[in-house]
């Protein structure tokens, strides 16, 4: 079995996902997806949680990136405000992330243990990406290491109540206020 098979897997899951929703992962409708058997897909994800925790850990990691962040030569709050304004949706796809972002809150809400399993493995992937984030700007000085579990905190709380007045009121809060709202947290986060 190769790693390549496990990949193909994770892609079936992630066009699903995409095209139909997180609601419409299953085994079943993976495997489909992938043009493999259960047992197979029970070899590369032996869990219904494993697949969900690989799913939303892609996502994650396919919207988040490190950008310059590590380049010092840059002022220290607009490399983070940069690595920040992944977590806002462009406006022409910002209906669609929003609503999908929207949908995954809904169902868990409703007791769907595989979306909260999807959302807590979304929050960590999220959760390291600002870790490392400060962590470079403590090591370089411009974050006191002590507050970086603080600003990780403030960062994520920022992140969840901007992409909510985006979607819930959208006529009020725009992608332009939300870069606003980012810009400031990272000028006073970082010296």
């Amino acid at each position: 079995m190769s790693k390549s098979r496990q990949e193909e897997i994770l892609a079936a899951a992630l066009r699903l996902t995409y095209e139909q929703g997180v609601g419409a992962l299953s085994v079943r409708s993976v495997a489909a997806a992938a043009g493999v058997g259960a047992t197979t897909l029970r070899h590369y994800f032996p869990s219904q949680a494993d697949l969900y925790q690989a799913v939303a850990s892609r996502l994650v990691t396919n919207v988040l990136g490190d950008l310059d962040i590590t380049d010092d030569s840059r002022d220290p709050a607009a490399r983070l405000y940069d690595c920040l304004a992944q977590f806002v949706p462009q406006p022409n796809e910002q209906m669609q992330a929003l609503t999908g972002w929207a949908e995954l809150h809904r169902l868990a809400l409703g007791g769907d243990a595989g979306v909260v399993e999807i959302l807590k493995s979304g929050r960590r992937a999220s959760k390291e990406a600002l870790l490392r984030w400060f962590g470079v700007l403590a090591d370089q000085g411009h974050v006191a290491p002590a507050d970086v579990d603080a600003h990780v905190t403030h960062a994520l709380t920022l992140i969840d109540g901007l992409n909510l007045d985006l979607f819930l009121f959208p006529d009020h809060v725009d992608p332009a206020a939300a870069s606003t709202a980012l810009r400031w947290f990272a000028e006073r986060t970082v010296s």
